[in-house]
């Protein structure tokens, strides 16, 4: 059920009410805040108090203990020199002086007295040589050798009172304690003073010593009465929280009243301070002030609410005759009557200000009333222009949906967009940047490497702008910015065609950028296949050439006469002109199993190139939908069989001449039945050993060969003269080649020339050279000339001779593997054809190069050049 509302007199009672309670409730607060800092200043009043007792103390005892231990630096000589007058004259000087002293004393190191002062105290008893070796200040002292205060203890010889001591040792010139001075103080007197610190009839102090003894305390007799308070709770708990500074607690012990108590600790002595008071006379006037207010916000609530009675009343009557004329107007005005208006009421200024301003709201009203059905005549005209103009907006979106509908043109995305934005220049007013794909476009520029941050804040003409995100697949990719000029705003129609242009937009780059990838993948795949070292042609099901890459072309195209292939029938003819196939082997090829043809094709040159033609099915997802052609260049292949079977021939054939010299050798010395002459089995076996030496330089070859094929010779480099190395080389070359022959060694350096290299496999390369330009030179007279030089990056070693020479077609092929000039003179001469090869191995292990200058005929040159430097 719903609530009834108040009335409006009730409504002022509760709000008059309210205001008064609530000023009425916070004085009271503010008066509470005032009083408890009242209670807080009391505390820190009588913590003020605990730091002065304490600091009295502190300075008192200091004091005292300075005066003490300054007489015992002062008599420590009249001490040792038992002048004891001398000495008593200094301790009356001390009791004249400071008076907080009881007596004073001077004792030796066994505790025994021996001046007094005074020596007669008030009960006439004079105190002399008295032992107080017992005493707990002076075990202290026979262990620290320094100045102690004692607890509180009851005097002895005539003082009877509580005393607290200060004891310090008198020390001789070594160092060593002789004795002690000893000063009692009175405690009384503190007591007196710190009585008279304390104000308030309740308020008390208490001083304890190390102990816990009293030393001042209201309830006890300190002159003859030892009270220990380490039982205390108040002890206790100063015990426990035993904190630096003045520190605060509430004593609440049963059956006793409340207390508040400060305390502090003396570092120094540790002596004990607390100053308590009771907690009723901190808190009795914040009590006495609570129940004032509260009597106060009572009686004055009263007055609020007779006072709000009375003035509401009178208000109410107002406002209800103001109310009873506006029901009055509202009947006229539905009732269409002229209105009787009013121009006075009785009341309030107010109320009649408000009547005022009500006649002339409803003259107002009348007049909007007519203004209204202008308007609606208005907004139809404008809802029909309005209707007009959406349907503007609908052909210019037909228009973008027209605009942007190629993706599968040539341009890049940017000028893609480009491209759609100079289209749609003419459909809107706007200034139109995209950003997408870190790229800004506009009709004028493509600008590379933006964000949407920099890029509004740097990039766009005017000072506001409107963003439509470009999503795909529900993600943002770009951005399409409106930049706006100075009067320019994006109205609502307009923000729904921009919003319908950006999706737009979307969909079509999205089909752009998957059209492009597309597209590169394609030519991704076409680059692979263009790039592979096989030729590969794809037929379709119709035998129609769909693919051919260029290495396929580039076997099977005519250069003189180039032909069109287009389908298989096409390949056929070309095959059969280049390879002299006939149409039975290629139909027999295609519709046989066998899936490859080895095929020669004859160069002009008389050059046979070998390849290796396979074909394969092409299927999709099971589907035969065509066939392949795979084309493999193998005269490379081809050739190492040739040069397998060289090395065969050519092993066979330098291998068993060797041999069978050795095993004819061997047979003869092993016949029993004959006796063979020394000379004649020296020279068997000095044949025998230069068969092995051929077998064994056969096996070098061979080794070095292969290290150089694996890529694995490895030459030690050091530092060597080439003089030398040129003259043992010489040395080197076997008696035999030497015969008939002339060795010239021409050094053109001006200098000794040193370089890096190897020197032994110099040395081979330089005896393969001398040995070859012997073995190969049918003149009478052989001549060989060896000539150093040096050039800015190699040293050189040129070696000629007056041979048979090497013509030029076989200049370029002398350090292949195998390759032998003449067959014939090689094997007249013999040799294996590795020779040259496993030279120009050496010299690219050594970074350098072997050039050969040649006419046939006339001799040969070879030019060896090694690198200056280490590593280059």
């Amino acid at each position: 059920m719903q609530k009834r509302p108040r009335s409006f007199k009730k409504e002022l009672i509760y709000s008059f009410l309210t205001i008064g309670l609530i000023s009425i409730v916070l004085l009271g607060v503010f008066q509470i805040v005032q009083l408890s800092s009242l209670v807080k200043e009391n505390q820190t009043s009588q913590m003020r108090v605990t730091r002065f007792l304490d600091d009295y103390i502190e300075s008192y005892l200091q004091q005292h203990q300075k005066i003490i231990e300054t007489m015992a630096l002062n008599i420590s000589n009249l001490y040792n020199e038992g002048n004891m007058e001398l000495v008593e004259e200094k301790l009356q000087e001390i009791k004249t002086n400071y008076p907080g002293f009881v007596n004073l004393y001077v004792g030796d190191k066994d505790g025994q007295s021996l001046v007094f002062y005074p020596d007669v105290y008030t009960d006439g008893v004079k105190r002399e040589h008295l032992n107080f070796s017992d005493r707990s200040y002076y075990t202290k002292l026979l262990e620290t050798k320094d100045t102690v205060i004692s607890s509180v203890f009851h005097g002895r010889g005539g003082t009877d009172i509580l005393l607290v001591a200060i004891v310090s040792p008198i020390f001789d010139n070594n160092g060593e304690m002789q004795g002690y001075i000893l000063g009692a103080l009175d405690l009384n007197q503190m007591a007196r003073y710190v009585s008279s610190r304390i104000s308030g009839e309740a308020s008390y102090a208490v001083i304890l010593d190390q102990e816990n003894n009293v030393i001042v305390h209201p309830e006890v007799d300190t002159e003859t009465e030892m009270v220990n308070l380490s039982d205390s709770d108040i002890v206790k708990y100063i015990k426990k929280n035993e904190h630096s500074g003045i520190n605060s607690m509430t004593n609440e012990e049963p059956g006793e009243e409340s207390e508040f108590i400060t305390y502090t600790h003396l570092e120094e002595s540790g002596w004990k301070v607390y100053v308590a008071n009771p907690s009723a006379v901190i808190t009795k006037p914040f009590k006495k002030a609570m129940f004032t207010i509260i009597g106060f916000i009572l009686i004055t609530s009263l007055l609020v609410v007779i006072v709000s009675l009375i003035l509401t009343d009178r208000l109410e009557k107002t406002i209800r005759k103001l109310l009873e004329y506006i029901k009055t107007y509202s009947t006229s005005y539905k009732t269409s009557q002229s209105l009787v208006l009013k121009d006075t009421i009785r009341g309030p200024q107010e109320m009649n200000e408000l009547l005022v301003h009500f006649n002339e709201m409803m003259q107002e009203i009348e007049k909007n009333r007519s203004e209204l059905v202008d308007l609606n005549i208005e907004l139809e005209e404008r809802v029909k222009e309005r209707t007009s103009n959406l349907e503007q907006k609908n052909l210019e979106l037909g228009a973008v949906n027209k605009l942007i509908t190629s993706v599968s043109s040539q341009k890049d995305i940017a000028h893609f967009i480009q491209h759609c934005l100079k289209n749609m220049e003419s459909y809107t007013e706007y200034f139109i940047h995209i950003l997408f794909l870190d790229m800004a476009i506009t009709t004028e520029v493509i600008q590379r490497n933006q964000d949407i941050k920099t890029y509004l804040n740097n990039g766009l003409y005017g000072a506001k702008y409107y963003v439509e995100p470009i999503s795909i697949n529900g993600k943002p990719k770009g951005f399409l910015i409106v930049d706006l000029q100075e009067g320019q705003a994006v109205s609502n129609a307009d923000q729904e065609f921009l919003q319908t242009f950006a999706k737009s937009l979307a969909i079509m780059l999205q089909n752009k950028v998957l059209y492009e990838r597309y597209r590169n993948k394609h030519a991704e795949l076409e680059a692979v296949l263009e790039s592979m070292s096989e030729g590969i042609m794809l037929l379709n099901n119709d035998k129609q050439v769909d693919y051919v890459n260029e290495f396929f072309l580039s076997v099977i195209d005519n250069e003189a006469n180039p032909v069109r292939i287009d389908t298989l029938a096409d390949v056929y003819e070309r095959f059969m002109e280049l390879f002299e196939l006939t149409a039975e082997d290629l139909l027999s090829f295609f519709e046989e199993r066998n899936g490859e043809m080895k095929l020669e094709y004859k160069k002009k040159s008389g050059k046979v190139d070998f390849y290796m033609l396979h074909k394969f099915s092409v299927e999709s997802e099971e589907e035969r939908i065509g066939e392949g052609l795979l084309i493999r260049d193998i005269t490379r292949e081809e050739e190492i069989d040739t040069l397998k079977n060289n090395l065969i021939s050519l092993t066979s054939h330098e291998f068993k001449t060797p041999i069978t010299n050795i095993r004819g050798s061997v047979e003869t010395l092993l016949r029993l039945d004959v006796e063979w002459d020394p000379e004649f089995q020296q020279e068997l076996l000095e044949g025998v050993h230069e068969d092995i030496k051929r077998i064994q330089h056969l096996i070098d070859d061979w080794m070095d060969i292969s290290k150089i094929e694996s890529g694995t010779m490895y030459v030690e480099r050091n530092m060597i003269r080439a003089d030398h190395v040129v003259e043992e080389s010489m040395e080197m070359i076997p008696m035999a080649l030497k015969e008939n022959a002339k060795l010239q060694f021409l050094n053109n350096a001006d200098d000794y020339l040193f370089f890096y290299a190897d020197k032994r496999r110099v040395q081979q390369v330089l005896l393969n050279l001398f040995t070859n330009a012997l073995r190969y030179n049918d003149e009478v007279q052989k001549e060989i000339d060896i000539t150093l030089g040096k050039t800015e990056e190699y040293l050189t070693i040129q070696v000629a001779d007056n041979g048979i020479g090497i013509s030029q077609e076989h200049v370029e092929k002398i350090f292949n593997r195998f390759y032998q000039v003449d067959v014939t003179a090689t094997r007249r001469s013999g040799g294996t054809g590795l020779g040259l090869a496993i030279c120009k191995g050496i010299m690219d292990a050594h970074d350098g190069k072997i050039i050969v200058e040649s006419i046939p005929g006339e001799g040969s040159k070879f030019i060896l050049c090694f690198p200056l430097k280490e590593g280059v």
